[in-house]
């Protein structure tokens, strides 16, 4: 049955059950006041008019009924037309379709539903816009990697090269880019879970700072840059070790891109009123206004400058921003750039 007929049928139901019990009252007390009057020989006349108070209100309890069944269903129609408009609606982002409009636009509980939905609608076109984008973006990082692989072995395969020890070691780092671009994907896909939360203990920060310093110190030989660390070795706190490992390395690995040779990156740790900050700070090629105002962009990379998956530095930002902290930079080109993290002492 649908809602709306159900709608009509309580309606009906109801103010039916209250007319005819009304009815059956007024009927009951006007014959019985008839009946005290106690005119002599007037049982005639009592029979009459007692009938006739019958078959009035009989009629009128029959088109009463009538009118209340067609008020009903104009009722229920009116009531449950932007109900099945939003129903509607709903079934149309089930299958897909989006950037939809609802008529319906009282400032009611059913009109707000109503701008929960086109919310809802925008919402998604968005998300579809990003997964696209993403998948998109994915593909292409996926697809370099795999055909510079695939040309090497096809060269050893064919003959063309020998198999050195160079050029097996380019066919590793692409692997090793593979794995990266992996690795950042699950992790974002943990930080996007709504149940996601860092698992804080307290920590000595600075030996942290110098645990991801050591896990990149191989590049930072190879690349010839040099660091400079001013930390405060007593600060203590209650952070995620692991997780403030990762923003380090991906922030001090987005430094060494843009470092030249025999540059420096320096790596400071002071604490504030209810807060530490650590600035890590170069002396690269800078940033352009568009990337600083990019940085954090899922998928966004500076090609000119940085080869990288586009994911690093929004991680770095949800990883900080999970710790209850926030996250700045600030660059000028050919002189630098800046990344200032403030954290406070308690998550």
């Amino acid at each position: 049955m649908k809602f709306n007929i159900k709608i009509a049928a309580i309606i009906t139901l109801f103010t039916s059950s209250m007319l005819i019990v009304i009815t059956g009252i007024l009927l009951y007390k006007g014959h019985q006041h008839l009946m005290m009057l106690h005119i002599t020989d007037s049982a005639p006349l009592i029979q009459h008019f007692d009938m006739a108070l019958r078959e009035t209100a009989m009629w009128s309890l029959l088109v009463l009924i009538f009118v209340i069944i067609v008020s009903s269903v104009i009722i229920a129609r009116g009531l449950t037309r932007p109900i099945q408009e939003m129903n509607q609606f709903a079934l149309q982002l089930v299958h897909g379709s989006r950037n939809l409009s609802i008529r319906y636009e009282v400032d009611d509980q059913i009109g707000q539903l109503g701008q929960s939905l086109m919310k809802l609608d925008r919402t998604l076109d968005e998300y579809e816009k990003r997964r696209k984008e993403m998948t998109q973006d994915l593909a292409h990082e996926i697809r370099n990697p795999l055909a510079s692989i695939k040309s090497y072995l096809s060269a050893f395969e064919d003959g063309v090269w020998t198999a050195t020890p160079e050029r097996l070691h380019s066919c590793v780092e692409e692997i090793n880019r593979l794995i990266v671009l992996v690795g950042e994907l699950d992790t974002l896909n943990d930080i996007n879970n709504p149940m996601f939360k860092v698992t804080t203990n307290e920590e000595q920060v600075a030996k942290l700072v110098e645990q991801s310093v050591i896990t990149l110190a191989s590049e930072l030989l190879e690349r010839q840059i040099q660091i400079e660390l001013d930390l405060d070795q007593n600060l203590q706190a209650q952070v995620d070790a692991l997780r403030l490992n990762q923003i380090l390395h991906n922030i001090i690995k987005n430094a060494m891109y843009h470092v030249h040779e025999n540059g420096v990156i320096s790596i400071k740790l002071h604490s504030k009123a209810e807060h530490f900050q650590i600035i890590v700070q170069d002396n690269g090629i800078g940033m352009t206004e568009e990337t600083l105002k990019k940085i954090f962009v899922r998928n966004f990379r500076n090609e000119s400058h940085y080869y990288g998956s586009g994911l690093g530095m929004t991680i770095t930002q949800k990883l900080v921003e999970a710790h209850g902290g926030s996250i700045t930079v600030k660059s000028k080109q050919n002189v630098g750039t800046t990344f200032t993290i403030r954290i406070p002492f308690s998550t």
